[in-house]
């Protein structure tokens, strides 16, 4: 084809189509997201995949944080979590959380503007700025969604933080009802003081909600690991305790070792959340702790985080979980359950053969024992 001069009228310029950008849901599928605030954002996302993982920023500072990494790593998935779980229940009259003139936003700002915020800081997707909807309220859960589909946007998702009550056999008929409304992606997360999967029938339904549904598993654990592998569209796994659940904005957390300020690690291979100081005392008393091969910890000991490493302790935990997904992304569909009930099973051998070292009895947490049908 001959060269056409942008200035000579009696020829035309042959048209240029732009490529479709891909949607929300597109870029969330199959995706395992990291859960950070704002301080140890930047060190994890040079951890990150940019093919299957990407990075939620939390904190007041999300924004700033967003655009400086935006500029280091132009590829990597990027999303700024509202705060809306934190201050807002939402109600049929108010669902979105907007924050009020004076809290840094003069004049007070629309959801446009709330959503635009996240789009001119880089990220990947925008969220919707939903509050914390109570178990029974079936009215503003409904509410919600729909006047999320009224919002046009294929870059948004549509996260719902639910009271963990909602996690019901008499619910669930209603809640994969209500999420298969949603034109957008939904980020589904449960919420409580204390552990909102803490009881079989809650990490049954989760699973079989997140499942049928296609709903993302937001602000979890390795709860997001056995939903992905039975079909959901993903998970997003915090890095710290508070960002894996949330608390509903009227009660207050409750945290297991308040005393203790050391990190939770991922145990390898034993998928147990374990304070560092705690295995010093509890577990690994006369006998070394084991060493991770990991790209974080390099060969050295697991047991070693103090109270000023929690963001390596992030990293090591990201890289433990990070061969579980490797694992599941590598089977096919119908082949991840069997392949995940493989990994809890050897989990819960591996208590098994740690007692034996150590001398001392030593469970599986009540998780890992439920999902192996122990």
């Amino acid at each position: 084809m001959s060269t056409i001069e942008p200035n000579n009228s009696g020829t035309f310029t042959q048209p240029v189509v732009a490529p479709a950008r891909p949607t929300a849901r597109d870029v969330l599928r199959s995706r395992v997201l990291t859960i950070s605030g704002c301080d140890g954002a930047e060190a994890m996302s040079t951890h990150l995949s940019t093919d299957y993982e990407g990075l939620v920023i939390t904190g007041a500072d999300r924004h700033a944080k967003m655009r400086r990494i935006r500029r280091i790593f132009a590829d990597i998935l990027l999303i700024a979590e509202p705060d809306s779980h934190m201050h807002h229940e939402s109600t049929p009259d108010a669902l979105w959380y907007l924050p009020a003139e004076g809290e840094g936003l003069f004049p007070a700002p629309t959801l446009e503007d709330v959503l635009d915020a996240q789009r001119t800081s880089g990220a990947s997707i925008a969220l919707l700025p939903s509050g914390f909807i109570d178990v029974g309220d079936t009215e503003t859960l409904r509410a919600t969604v729909e006047a999320a589909n009224a919002i046009t946007g294929t870059d948004l998702a549509l996260p719902l933080y639910l009271a963990s009550a909602w996690l019901r056999p008499e619910h669930k008929a209603f809640l994969i009802a209500v999420i298969e409304l949603s034109d957008h992606p939904v980020l589904l997360s449960f919420g409580s003081s204390t552990n909102p999967l803490d009881s079989n029938r809650k990490l049954a339904l989760h699973r079989e909600v997140l499942a049928e549904t296609g709903a993302l598993a937001w602000r979890t654990d390795l709860a997001g690991l056995e939903a992905l592998a039975y079909g959901a569209l993903g998970a997003a796994i915090g890095a710290s305790p508070s960002s894996r659940r949330f608390t509903p904005p009227k009660n207050s957390g409750k945290a297991r070792r308040p005393d203790d300020p050391t990190p939770y690690v991922l145990i390898p291979g034993h998928m147990h959340w374990m304070k560092t100081h705690a295995m010093q005392e509890e577990l690994y008393v006369g006998v070394p702790a084991p060493t991770c091969s990991c790209r974080e910890c390099n060969g050295q000991r697991i047991d070693r985080f103090t109270d000023k490493q929690k963001d390596a302790a992030a990293r090591h935990n990201h890289a433990v979980i990070d061969a579980y997904v490797m694992e599941i992304h590598g089977a096919a569909p119908m082949d991840r359950p069997s392949i995940w009930h493989g990994r809890v099973h050897d989990a819960v051998v591996a208590h098994e053969t740690t007692a034996a070292l150590v001398g001392r009895p030593w469970k599986a947490p009540d998780d890992i024992t439920a999902w192996s049908g122990a």
